[in-house]
């Protein structure tokens, strides 16, 4: 069986598909979360670990727009903190001037305060990863990085600064995706998009439901459709499983309301 996760190895995606799986599974780094979704959806066999929100920075676009465009159910999710540290090739940085500084543009955003007041005028190098950017720094004693202690140790670089991120509750949720819903737990969530008509009191509309049946919603996103001017898309995540009597009843009215309702995952809480 295989995990297909966000690469290179080294990435926080490489740590949350280890946490998440054994490792009896052959982990595959891919270079893109469309790539993740093509892989997944060619095998039941096959599972993909894809960063779809962080603490402080929002949603990660790609991530649900390949969430509508791929009929793939999330299975599980993961809550990973995030821990971000100011690392070289060089052991000792006392003399030298920071010119260069490269991460992911997540990171660095993550980070903007820490570099602001540190390295204002340091040039920021975007990479696809933190692991191409302590790839770059192991190369080159003139690159800075902002990586993951486990970059760290894989590029052999030295950390001089640890824990620079903004928030010290910096985390983000992993979704792990499949083919199909799978077993139910003792506590679980389940996942929606709804298409409706985008007229006033469409969000109530929605909303109402939720409340008359006392049910727990714990996200709620909207944006235009992707596919239909006309229409809003809304991702909603609420507490249940999807053949539980009451979700049955919730599904049933918000499918007469709307002009499209989809299931895109049942799954455990993540505590």
């Amino acid at each position: 069986m295989k995990v297909f996760y966000l690469g290179p190895e080294g990435t926080n995606s490489n740590l949350a598909a280890q946490e998440i799986f054994t490792a009896e599974f052959d982990y595959v780094p891919l270079p893109s979360i469309e790539d993740i979704f093509q892989k997944v959806a060619l095998s039941h066999s096959y599972y993909g670990v894809i960063p779809f929100e962080n603490s402080y920075q929002g949603v990660i676009n790609s991530s649900l727009n390949c969430l509508i465009d791929y009929d793939l159910k999330i299975v599980k999710e993961l809550n990973f903190a995030i821990s971000h540290s100011f690392c070289s090739s060089n052991k000792d940085i006392a003399d030298i001037n920071v010119l260069k500084i490269a991460s992911h543009p997540q990171v660095l955003g993550q980070c903007n305060y820490w570099l602001s007041s540190n390295y204002p005028n340091a040039e920021k190098i975007v990479t696809t990863s933190t692991a191409e950017a302590a790839k770059m720094a192991s190369d080159n004693a003139d690159i800075f990085c902002i990586a993951n202690e486990y970059a760290i140790k894989l590029f052999n670089l030295y950390s001089h600064v640890k824990d620079i991120q903004d928030s010290s509750n910096n985390s983000t949720r992993f979704l792990v995706i499949g083919k199909m819903i799978e077993e139910r737990s003792s506590s679980n969530k389940t996942s929606i998009m709804v298409n409706i008509a985008d007229t006033p009191g469409s969000l109530m509309k929605i909303l109402q439901p939720f409340s008359d049946l006392a049910i727990n919603m714990t996200r709620i996103e909207t944006r235009p459709s992707r596919n239909n001017q006309y229409l809003h898309t809304f991702f909603i995540d609420f507490e249940g499983w999807y053949e539980d009597s009451n979700i049955q009843k919730l599904l049933n009215i918000l499918e007469e309301i709307s002009e499209e309702l989809r299931i895109i995952g049942s799954y455990p809480v993540n505590a």
